[in-house]
């Protein structure tokens, strides 16, 4: 599952994570959602916290993109500990140099950081790409794109290696840094009908969003099934501007 949860912001009101409490309708709907692997965007030091007290069961990877340590936005995974094993992981910053904390580009708002982990169930190894791309410049959209499909080839070291990719791309499935990610993943969302064409909000109510720029892309030896955006209410109101996406992905045995 990727999930922009929306970062803490008092000026959210009723949907603020901790004056609204927003964060237990964040709660309820993870605990009766249950992701395997969770990767979520906009999530404060203080907000990640939170989601490792709920969920003990779950192990955390990921750093905040403006010191590499608790400051800022985490682009942070959740994975089921009991199911998976951790071999390695990392981040990178989506700017000319990735390995320290940095904007990229025209991106003049924040640092902007994808977070990566290696993973193992049973004799099935695969990696995960977690980001969140910048939301003005367009520069910084695209050469992302571009940056993180060369920094898959670099860390998985292998052509054939099992990926999947997920996060807030803050553009849409058109725009030309996603077409090229979709000559080298596929999107899942592309076999299934029937389903809401959007997944920004804006905590909308009565709005059907249009804008899809929320994804889970998957390498091609991987197969998707039960892909949902899920724009579920909690107490009449929607746990995040962003509807979160959900997919089944299953993973081909291991061949040494």
């Amino acid at each position: 599952m990727t999930f922009n949860i929306r970062l803490d912001n008092a000026g959210d009101k009723e949907n603020s994570w901790t004056q609204g409490n927003r964060k237990e309708r964040v709660a309820r709907f993870l605990k009766a959602e249950k992701p395997a692997i969770l990767g979520v965007q906009e999530a404060l030091h203080h907000q990640v916290e939170f989601l490792e007290d709920v969920f003990a069961d779950y192990q955390r990877v990921g750093v905040g993109r403006d010191d590499g340590k608790q400051g800022g936005e985490h682009m942070a995974v959740f994975f089921d500990k009991k199911r998976f094993k951790l071999l390695d992981s990392g981040q990178f910053w989506l700017s000319q140099t990735p390995e320290i904390p940095s904007k990229g580009w025209d991106g003049t708002c924040c640092n902007r950081i994808t977070t990566w982990l290696k993973l193992q169930e049973g004799n099935k190894v695969f990696f995960v790409f977690n980001t969140h791309f910048d939301h003005e410049g367009k520069v910084a959209q695209r050469e992302s794109a571009y940056l993180i499909l060369s920094k898959i080839k670099e860390i998985t070291a292998d052509l054939k290696a099992n990926v999947i990719l997920m996060g807030d791309f803050n553009v849409p499935p058109q725009h030309e840094g996603i077409v090229a990610i979709k000559k080298q993943l596929k999107d899942t969302y592309k076999s299934y009908k029937n389903i809401p064409k959007g997944t920004f909000t804006a905590f909308k109510l009565d709005e059907e969003p249009k804008q899809r720029i929320d994804f889970i892309f998957i390498s091609e030896g991987l197969r998707a099934k039960n892909y949902k955006i899920i724009d579920k209410k909690i107490d009449g109101l929607y746990p995040s501007d962003h509807f979160p996406v959900k997919v089944t992905i299953e993973l081909p045995n291991r061949k040494d």
